[in-house]
């Protein structure tokens, strides 16, 4: 004989006439887990199961507690780019790691096309998250004040830099010095930079002193920096050194940017590019057009993704999952800070939120890999 909830939706109410306790308690197991015995939880949650309760509605659950269960990712990038580019990948996975042992949950919000526009996703406005951990996104997009106005925790990484936010990044200006400092050593004086886009605006072709002045994402201004600073430590002239901006941080992007570095009359003999992507697509163009790395060029990359490592590439290593990791421990440190409370399995760290500004992930490593460099 069918029971009569069979016939309709399961409520909390039903769960505790099953059990002989009160529909607070019987609340309190999904939401309050602590207040209760682990032995009365266990009874209530397989009565639950038996009678095909799938627990509190979410709205009802976040109205309760003030929490959402969830964590929100804001990444500037299409959302097909994040699946493919294996830095953002990385830090991803530092962060689904941190959020599967904490049992949270992760919203991807990608702004994408928005961001060209200076508009926000509906999504941001309306996500079900308790904080958000913004990954690279330009300080003038209208998502990152539409995420401060809702009045959430936020952690940065890498950029930008925003006024008592808490910051997980690297040094990207010494990072820079090093790698150009690297070359410098080796005897070159002729460089190129490929440089990452200075604005979202699509723009391909040279980096002019107007551009320049007006870079949008301060981790590129600081690799510029870094790599200018060191090569005027050695006499070389910012102007004489031919610097190529690409809008997409690609193999093919780098394939044809460093066309343009090669066809001069001083063809540079080291070039200093802001990432693997794009070294690794100005190798293939390289040995196209007959050259030979390291004899003719050589090449410095930034990040130290896999690839790097099977095209011999000389490269910055940065801790992209711990990166990850390290925003969801300040977000989570915040929220506990915020809602006054402990999160099982998660070491409240006492600073975050009470003035922190900046973390370092930790500090990159310089790989130099013997094809991308000319010992002259």
């Amino acid at each position: 004989m069918t029971r009569q909830h069979d016939r309709r939706k399961v409520t909390l109410k039903d769960v505790a006439a099953q059990v002989g306790v009160s529909h607070t308690t019987v609340s309190n197991a999904y939401i309050r887990p602590g207040q209760l015995s682990a032995a009365l939880r266990e009874r209530i949650l397989a009565a639950a199961q038996e009678l095909g309760y799938t627990g509190p509605d979410p709205a009802a659950k976040q109205l309760a507690t003030g929490r959402a269960g969830a964590l929100g990712f804001l990444f500037s990038e299409d959302l097909p780019y994040a699946f493919t580019d294996p830095a953002i990948l990385s830090v991803l996975n530092g962060v689904a790691r941190s959020c599967d042992e904490l049992e949270t949950d992760l919203a991807l919000i990608s702004a994408g096309s928005n961001l060209r526009n200076r508009t926000a996703p509906v999504s941001l406005g309306n996500a079900a998250v308790d904080g958000y951990i913004l990954y690279s996104v330009a300080p003038d997009s209208r998502c990152v004040m539409m995420a401060q106005q809702r009045n959430v925790p936020l952690v940065v990484v890498d950029q930008p830099h925003l006024n008592g936010v808490p910051y997980v990044g690297i040094d990207d200006r010494g990072s820079a010095y090093r790698a150009a400092k690297t070359l410098l050593d080796l005897g070159h004086r002729h460089f190129g930079i490929l440089s990452l886009k200075t604005a979202h605006d699509g723009y391909f072709g040279p980096l002019t002193a107007k551009r320049r002045a007006n870079i949008a994402h301060s981790t590129i201004a600081m690799r510029l920096e870094g790599y200018v600073l060191a090569l005027q430590e050695a006499g070389i002239a910012p102007e004489d050194v031919p610097t190529w901006e690409i809008p997409i941080n690609s193999e093919d992007m780098g394939a044809q940017g460093v066309r343009h570095l090669l066809n001069r009359a001083q063809r540079p003999t080291a070039i200093l590019a802001m990432s693997d992507r794009v070294a690794i697509g100005a190798m293939q163009t390289i040995r196209a057009l007959g050259l030979n790395i390291p004899q003719d060029v050589s090449i410095f990359g930034f990040d130290d993704i896999p690839a790097a490592e099977g095209a011999d590439l000389s490269t910055i290593r940065q801790p992209h999952e711990r990166k990850g990791t390290e925003a969801v421990r300040l977000l989570r440190a915040l929220l506990e800070i915020r809602y006054d409370r402990f999160s099982r399995g998660f070491e409240r760290d006492s600073k975050a939120g009470c003035g922190r500004q900046h973390n370092e992930a930790a500090w990159p490593e310089l790989h130099a890999r013997r094809n991308a460099i000319r010992l002259i």
